[in-house]
């Protein structure tokens, strides 16, 4: 059995294409006939897929190997099917199998057994032209290794037709079944027809590199049950679909960030909440710096003092309140925003950036991370020094 023999260090198991069917004969035909009541059969595809570890990824291209056991089975045929010259009772006429990669870009890459005639054995070998990476620590540690898979099993009349194409392959096995000369001559089928036979089929698919593969198979194995030995009275030739289609790995997206206008909005007052943040994005908008913020490439720090903060400050310091709120207020927003929103810079904030502002202020509050740059959303109106001192050392180490 190929599959006992693989070096898990060159293929390694990543699947399989299974599939069976059984059935039972069904009532007995008549006079002369062999029973089929108590006759079961059994048709089955065990295969694994498996993945040729390179350990070189500079190549260009994956390879998966398929390789198992087909085959069929028949309980309850007569010892000597010759003897019954009415009926022989259920026999096999032929197994086809078919193995498809539908993944683009996919192409068969070798294969066996090939077309044959009769013979006794039949051997063949995959993947001489491979060679995979092994080693102790799941084949990446070692050498090169052979991928080459051996196969043989016996073909005593039994005859291969293999028909290749660029992502399918297909073999049809004709079993010995039943044929007319005379009256039970020749003394027919044989033991692959009326009592079972396995053969060991194998490919390998070569892939782009990464890319997973799609495999679909077909596998038919048609019994019939034959009346003087020329009239086809009973049969199943049941399609057995394989299949074997992971899904390809999850690719791990970062989720968006929102704006640091987007989460000030956020923050802001909504029904049923008092909101966090919405007199400090008025300023914003009154002084037409909220403009600004789209278009802008640099990062950005924004120091956002609380609706609660800007109210506490405003009460304990009502000069500072009525210039707030003058209609000739320009320059004062202009110093108040000027103070709070400063450039860091025009690269992605690594975390060892942003952990680095948060550690230099002791300002209650918190800190989100935007897709534009920070925000430091405060409990205290006036911005702490270091804070601004550890932004300016952001914007000069970026440039």
């Amino acid at each position: 059995m190929p599959i006992e023999t693989l070096n898990p260090d060159v293929w390694k198991l990543v699947g399989h294409l299974d599939g069976t069917w059984t059935g039972n004969g069904g009532e007995n035909y008549g006079w002369g006939s062999v029973p089929t009541k108590n006759q079961t059969l059994t048709a089955a595809a065990i295969l694994g897929v498996y993945k040729l570890q390179q350990g070189d990824q500079s190549q260009l291209k994956d390879y998966y190997l398929v390789v198992g056991d087909t085959y069929h089975g028949i309980q309850g045929s007569p010892a000597n099917p010759s003897a019954n010259w009415v009926s022989v009772g259920f026999y096999a006429n032929y197994m086809n199998l078919e193995l498809r990669c539908t993944t683009p870009d996919a192409r068969v890459l070798t294969f066996g057994p090939n077309s044959t005639v009769e013979q006794a054995t039949i051997s063949f070998s995959v993947g001489g032209e491979l060679s995979g990476e092994g080693g102790s620590e799941g084949g990446k540690g070692g050498g090169s290794l052979s991928a080459s898979v051996g196969v043989s099993f016996t073909a005593s009349e039994v005859s291969f037709a293999a028909r290749p194409a660029t992502r399918s392959i297909s073999w049809n096995t004709s079993l010995p079944g039943v044929g007319w000369i005379s009256s039970a001559i020749p003394p027919n089928p044989a033991k692959p027809s009326y009592a079972g036979y396995l053969w060991n089929p194998a490919v390998i698919f070569e892939l782009p590199q990464g890319k997973i593969p799609a495999l679909e198979g077909t596998f038919i194995v048609d019994f019939e049950y034959n009346w003087t030995r020329g009239i086809r009275k009973r049969w199943f030739d049941t399609p057995i679909a394989l299949r074997y289609q992971p899904e390809e790995p999850a690719i791990a997206t970062k989720a968006k960030l929102p704006t640091i206008l987007e989460r000030l909005t956020e923050l802001g007052a909504t029904p049923g909440t008092q909101g966090r943040s919405d007199t400090f994005l008025a300023a914003l908008r009154n002084s037409g710096a909220i403009k600004g913020f789209d278009d802008s490439t640099v990062k950005l720090l924004v120091i956002a003092p609380t609706n609660q903060a800007i109210e506490g400050y405003f009460t304990t310091n009502p000069e500072v309140a009525a210039a707030a709120v003058s209609p000739t207020n320009a320059r004062w927003l202009e110093d108040f925003l000027g103070e709070r929103i400063k450039p860091l810079g025009g690269d992605t904030l690594s975390p060892d950036t942003l952990a680095r502002l948060q550690k230099a202020t002791k300002s209650q509050g918190e800190w989100f991370e935007c897709a534009d740059g920070t925000l430091h959303l405060t409990d205290e109106y006036e911005v702490d020094a270091n804070l601004l001192s550890a932004a300016d050392e952001v914007l000069h180490s970026s440039k």
